[in-house]
């Protein structure tokens, strides 16, 4: 019985690379002439199987004469791009309903949507930390000046409301870097609300300190 091809390909459920079995493969070429030129494309289909975990996907690798594809491949289902950080189930229900669908159209490669969405999310936060007192601009003085944000932090979280007000307004369509730039950027203003209510439980938890008096004879 011949060896099952082998690759190495992106795993969802182990979120990352690895090894994966060959089930099946279906190559289709094609050759087509436009205006006095010939070029030619294929299609490689494989039904791919995870060595560690076991998933099934089908990767679909593209292949053109006139430019480079090799980095065009698709993958059904889609490949989780970026995974929900663990601590986001210390975040109020909406917040964690909203961060669902961020990381939803994420997945399915829908940047301006997860970029309308962490745009969402940070008014969120700003409306629960200072309430609705106006633009985004006043939050944000707002919030540094109660101290919930430093001079630094404030600068950064305008580029990533700026780059979700131009996927909303202007049709901006962001690059995954600059959705990964902007992620990043929200999780770590939300981790702290994370933080907040972690550390209150784990107050809550910490038995108090028994001082002892030693009186003097």
């Amino acid at each position: 019985m011949a060896l099952k091809k082998t690759i190495w390909s992106y795993c969802n459920k182990c979120s990352g690379p690895t090894k994966h079995d060959c089930l099946s493969e279906k190559i289709e070429s094609h050759s087509e002439h436009s205006d006095g030129y010939e070029y030619e494309w294929s299609k490689t289909s494989r039904f791919i199987e995870c060595r560690g975990c076991e998933e099934v996907t089908l990767r679909v690798d593209w292949w053109h004469s006139e430019y480079d594809a090799s980095d065009e491949t698709d993958f059904y289902p889609p490949r989780i791009s970026r995974q929900a950080p663990k601590w986001h189930k210390l975040l109020p229900k909406d917040w964690q309903s909203m961060l669902r669908e961020i990381y939803a159209a994420l997945h399915a490669n829908s940047r301006r949507l997860a970029m309308m969405g962490a745009r969402t999310i940070v008014d969120m936060y700003m409306n629960e930390t200072v309430g609705d007192i106006g633009g985004f601009a006043k939050k944000l003085n707002k919030l540094v000046t109660d101290g919930h944000l430093g001079r630094q932090d404030k600068e950064v979280l305008e580029t990533a409301l700026e780059a979700g007000h131009a996927a909303s307004h202007r049709g901006h369509l962001p690059s995954s870097n600059e959705i990964s730039h902007v992620m990043d950027i929200v999780e770590n203003l939300l981790q702290k609300k994370a933080l907040q209510r972690s550390a209150a439980e784990l107050k809550k938890g910490t038995p108090s300190r028994t001082i002892i008096t030693i009186e003097e004879k």
